[in-house]
């Protein structure tokens, strides 16, 4: 892998264009609200469902609960690989249903009760830094799934049969994970695949020109910087140069 200014070599056939991957530094500022919301929040609505009981705790699920981190990183650059459009298109409706899902945390809480867990062995002492770290309210619609699902939906088959499939089976441990652990109810995971299908629904009505005219924002910006640095370098060299003509004349 080659790695410069402007571009990402991964292979002979593939080059990322390095500002592409700027969009990724938005996640965390609107992600900020997840903690906004769990803070504010005292208690929520208990959406436990007959499928909940039934679906009992499994500790082994916290790895891919955990490698979703990892999967959310690879998914983006496996649709970047594809189709810059179809990232693009991934990276706003990440956004618009992350905001929707910030709404209805502040508007309708809710709460999960946890399982109490003995630190037995390795896989429920990770269970539990989870749960330590990361309150049980603010559940529905599950986060987790929305951004898995999003994943899953915007890799295409015929670009790749290895990473749609990797893609799919992966993602689809990972929402299971979330329920295993018992950090969401079944409700959370269908309510953000429901959120997912509308906001594709829509999103693909948008034109690839108008995708790309969002995918230029942070180039447009680049140019504009790079031209007053320019033009800052280019006026301080006549005004020294002024200053040299000057003093030589005095």
């Amino acid at each position: 892998m080659e790695i410069n200014l402007n571009t990402i070599k991964v292979n002979n056939k593939i080059q990322i264009r390095t500002l592409d991957l700027v969009w990724f530094m938005v996640i965390p500022l609107i992600n900020i609200n997840y903690y906004i919301a769990s803070t504010i929040t005292k208690n929520g609505h208990n959406l436990a469902t007959i499928f909940d009981k039934v679906m009992k705790f499994n500790s082994i699920f916290i790895i891919p609960y955990v490698y979703w981190y990892v999967y959310i990183v690879i998914g983006f650059i496996i649709i970047l690989i594809q189709s810059r459009v179809n990232y693009m298109r991934t990276f706003l409706s990440f956004f618009i249903g992350m905001g929707i899902c910030y709404c209805i945390y502040y508007i309708y809480p809710t709460e999960i009760i946890r399982p109490n867990i003995e630190n037995s062995n390795v896989l429920n002492y990770l269970v539990n830094i989870i749960y330590s770290a990361d309150r049980s309210v603010n559940c529905f619609p599950s986060l987790h799934a929305l951004t898995t699902y999003f994943i899953m939906r915007y890799t295409k088959y015929e670009k790749n049969k290895k990473n749609f499939y990797y893609t799919q089976i992966v993602g689809s441990l990972i929402i299971l994970s979330t329920v295993f652990i018992k950090q969401h109810f079944v409700a959370d995971i269908i309510g953000a695949m429901v959120i997912c299908e509308v906001i594709i629904y829509f999103m693909n009505k948008v034109s690839e020109d108008r995708i790309k005219k969002v995918l230029d924002i942070p180039y447009k910006i680049k140019d504009k910087i790079v031209a007053n640095l320019k033009s800052k370098i280019k006026t301080k060299a006549i005004d020294s140069d002024e200053k040299k003509f000057f003093s030589r004349k005095i």
